[in-house]
């Protein structure tokens, strides 16, 4: 009898054990966190009312002195950019339409600690940005927190002019 409930508790316990684990893949998804960006066209028509719409542009991008690219040629309404956490800035070569634009994002960190299993994630929170080319005429600074929430950081317009 005892036997019986000795290996019934044995499997419960098991059955515990194994489940209290987080899953491997869900923690590296809560702890990757992407800077986003957003590309926008502005006409201004005749009449010189402006629109806004999302643009899609074909994008390649990479990190400043790295050879691996982000993007190869992607058509895209927006981008996803990884933020060097063991630095206060980083900067990214993105050709658009293949105009290079390099775009620097200044930021601070903070890690939050999110559990044993996971460790720590890292939250940027964006001081300044700088940018350089010809295509982006405009930047909207949307959110300064960069975080798992996935929302868009910058929005990069490019102006139509059709008045005459």
């Amino acid at each position: 009898m005892y036997k019986k409930y000795i290996i019934l508790l044995l499997v419960f316990t098991i059955f515990l054990i194994f489940s209290a684990c987080d899953n491997d893949e869900q923690c590296r998804e809560d702890n990757y966190v992407m800077l986003r960006i957003g590309f926008y066209k502005s006409v201004i028509d005749s009449l010189g009312r402006q629109t806004n719409s999302n643009n899609t542009l074909i994008v390649t991008a990479k990190g400043a002195g790295s050879d691996s690219l982000l993007y190869d040629s992607v058509p895209t309404q927006n981008i996803n950019l990884p933020l060097n956490k063991f630095d206060n800035y980083s900067t990214f070569n993105i050709f658009l339409n293949d105009t290079l634009e390099t775009f620097t994002v200044f930021y601070t960190t903070k890690d939050e600690y999110l559990s044993f299993e996971c460790g720590y994630l890292t939250i940027f929170s964006i001081d300044s940005f700088q940018i350089s080319g010809s295509y982006v005429d405009s930047i909207s600074f949307i959110n300064n927190s960069v975080d798992t929430q996935n929302a868009e950081n910058f929005s990069f317009h490019h102006h139509y002019d059709y008045r005459q």
